[in-house]
């Protein structure tokens, strides 16, 4: 089992798998480490939690600029504020 949690100083480290336990915080993984210690890690911080439906979609990327984003957002703010002309406003 590897750590791969970007910011634990052991992040990268290789443990020995003990097992895997439901706790009241979810589920997370004992193991061994380098000096056989044991040692509990969150499931998600693990090589071994399953892959993440939206993470995998996406694959690390995004489709729509921030700039967009932020644009569109203030369009339908101002849709449902009725700060913008509507259709029928604009017709003669």
């Amino acid at each position: 089992m590897r750590l791969i949690h970007p910011f634990h100083p052991r992040g990268g480290e290789a443990f020995e798998f003990l097992e895997r336990l439901n706790s009241w915080r979810g589920d997370v993984v004992l193991v061994l480490d380098g000096q056989g210690r044991r040692c509990s890690f969150p499931l998600e911080w693990t090589d071994m939690a399953p892959v993440d439906t939206f993470v995998a979609a996406a694959s690390g990327g995004c489709p729509y600029r921030t700039g967009d984003l932020v644009e569109l957002a203030d369009l339908v703010a101002g849709l449902l504020s009725g700060g913008l002309i509507g259709v029928g406003e604009m017709t003669p």
